[in-house]
C-alpha cells in the first residue's frame, strides 16, 4: 500500500494502487484524484483533528472498482466530491467514519451513466454533533444501469447529530434501469435526518425554450446535462478546483451525450 501525507494545500494523484493518505492537524488541502484505465483498488483517508479536505475524484477508466474508507478526527472536515463521467463499468463502496465530536463531510456525486454502475455510500455517525450531508445527480444515458445504495447511520453515541442525503436521477432516451435505494439508520433519538429521491426525464419546456433561442436538440440536451451535473461543485471553495471539475464535465458531456 502507498502512503501518502498530504501537504498544505493543492495535491494531485493518479491512483492505481492501494493508498492510504493521512493529513496534519489544523491544516487545508485540496487533492484531485485521477482514475483512468482499469483501476481494482482500496484508498483510506485520515484527516486529523481540525483538518479540512476538499477532495474531487474524477473517473474516466475503462473499468473501475474501489474499495474507499475515510475516518474524521475531531472538527475535520471533508468536501469529497465524484465526477463518474465514463463510458466503463463502475463499482464503488464509500464507508465514512465521523468518528470526533464536531466532524462534518459534504458529499456531492455527479454521474454519466453508459454501462453498470454501482455504487455504495455510507455515512456512520459515531460521536456528537456530527454532521453529514450527501447530494447525488445521475445521469441516465442508452444502455446505462444503475444502482445507487445511500445510508446514513447515526449511532447511540452520536447525539445532537445531523444526517440528510437526496438523489436526483435524470433518465434520457427512456431509459429505466436506476435502482435508488435511500436508508436511513437512527439509534438515537436526539438528532435529525432526512432523505428525498427523485427520477424523472428532460423537461420538455425546458428543452423547448432552448430550441427556441437556437440550440438543435442535442447541443439543448447536452446543455441541460452539464447544468444538472455542475452542482457536484456546490460545496467547493477553492475556485481552482471548481473551475477544473466544470471543465471537465464540459468536456465528457460533449464526448458521451
Amino acid at each position: 500500500m502507498t502512503e501518502l501525507s498530504l501537504k498544505q494545500g493543492s495535491n494531485r494523484l493518479a491512483l492505481a494502487q492501494d493508498t492510504h493518505i493521512t493529513t496534519l492537524p489544523d491544516t487545508t488541502h485540496s487533492l484531485v484524484v485521477d482514475f483512468s484505465g482499469e483501476v481494482n483498488a482500496s484508498l483510506k483517508v485520515n484527516l486529523a483533528v481540525g483538518s479540512t479536505l476538499d477532495m474531487f475524484c474524477f473517473n474516466t477508466a475503462d473499468a473501475l472498482e474501489m474499495d474507499e474508507t475515510y475516518a474524521l478526527e475531531k472538527d475535520a472536515v471533508l468536501n469529497l466530491s465524484y465526477g463518474d463521467l465514463t463510458i466503463g463499468d463502475t463499482k464503488r463502496s464509500v464507508q465514512i467514519d465521523l468518528q470526533g465530536t464536531g466532524s462534518s463531510v459534504q458529499l456531492n456525486s455527479a454521474t454519466l451513466i453508459s454501462k453498470n454502475t454501482d455504487l455504495r455510500y455510507q455515512f456512520s455517525h459515531k460521536a456528537q454533533h456530527t454532521l453529514g450531508n450527501m447530494k447525488n445527480f445521475a445521469v441516465m444515458v442508452k444502455d446505462g444501469n444503475l444502482s445507487l445504495y445511500a445510508i446514513g447511520h447515526i449511532e447511540k453515541t452520536a447525539a445532537f447529530s445531523e444526517t440528510h442525503q437526496s438523489t436526483r436521477v435524470l433518465n434520457l432516451e427512456g431509459s429505466k434501469k436506476a435502482a435508488v435505494y435511500p436508508h436511513l439508520i437512527i439509534d438515537n433519538n436526539e438528532v435529525q435526518a432526512s432523505h428525498a429521491e427523485s427520477t424523472g426525464q428532460m423537461d420538455e419546456d425546458h428543452l423547448y425554450y432552448l430550441q427556441s433561442r437556437g440550440l438543435n436538440e442535442a447541443q439543448a440536451i447536452r446543455l441541460m446535462v452539464k447544468g444538472y451535473l455542475s452542482s457536484v461543485t456546490d460545496s467547493i471553495t477553492d475556485e481552482a478546483l471548481k473551475a477544473l471539475i466544470l471543465e471537465k464535465i464540459d468536456q465528457k458531456v460533449e464526448e458521451i451525450c
